[in-house]
């Protein structure tokens, strides 16, 4: 059964578990996340940072298809618009990489842009996609 946490006892743990995965690489200390736990291990964690007040970043990692289902898109979702009030959100992703872009797209993400060699994977630079949704068109809250 998967474990959701949002406590500080594994704020660390999940920070450095998705960093790697979701290419993250400067993230101050103001960030808030949900884990996802089950046996006592990490199978993925959403990270939301550069909180502005209007918009906030989501970063998504998971190990298993299992970790993304409506509890935990809404989980999501609920953190953005209802307690952090934002009235948009900001996801990104390698432009090259189908199966995330489907996923983000699929929850409701609009692709907004792309901007070229942004994001520092395997030695080299790749494409980045910009997705936004705005808190009116989230079918999630």
């Amino acid at each position: 059964m998967i474990q959701v946490v949002t406590s500080d006892d594994w704020k660390e743990k999940c920070y450095e578990w998705i960093k790697p995965k979701a290419h993250i690489y400067n993230v101050h200390d103001t960030y808030a996340y949900i884990g996802l736990i089950e046996n006592s291990n990490i199978i993925g964690v959403i990270l939301f940072s550069d909180y502005d007040g209007n918009n906030i970043f989501i970063h998504v990692a998971l190990d298993t298809p299992r970790a993304c289902n409506r509890k935990i898109i809404k989980l999501m979702f609920d953190y953005v618009f209802n307690q952090a009030k934002c009235s948009r959100a900001t996801a990104t992703c390698d432009n090259n990489y189908d199966r995330i872009k489907k996923l983000v797209e699929g929850v409701g993400f609009e692709k907004e842009g792309v901007m070229k060699k942004m994001i520092y994977k395997e030695n080299k630079y790749v494409d980045c996609a910009i997705y936004g949704m705005q808190k009116e068109d989230c079918k999630w809250v």
